[in-house]
């Protein structure tokens, strides 16, 4: 059975990985909320009823920025 070792440097590019990771997740979280406050801000007054949201519902999430969640 082969021992495992976490050598300073693995372990530098393991976090540098995992730094990589939660940029590129932050940046696709970011546009997926951009993308769904302009579908809301575009969507007609009787789906907003009928999802049951009111004008300023939508006024509330579509104002805010895209890293608010």
């Amino acid at each position: 059975m082969a021992n495992m070792t976490y050598t300073q440097a693995g372990y530098h590019h393991d976090s540098e990985l995992n730094l990589i990771a939660r940029a590129k997740m932050t940046v696709l979280t970011w546009l997926e909320r951009s993308r769904s406050r302009r579908q809301l801000s575009e969507l007609p007054e009787y789906l907003l009823k009928d999802i049951g949201l009111s004008e300023a519902d939508r006024y509330q999430e579509t104002t805010k920025p895209f890293w608010r969640g």
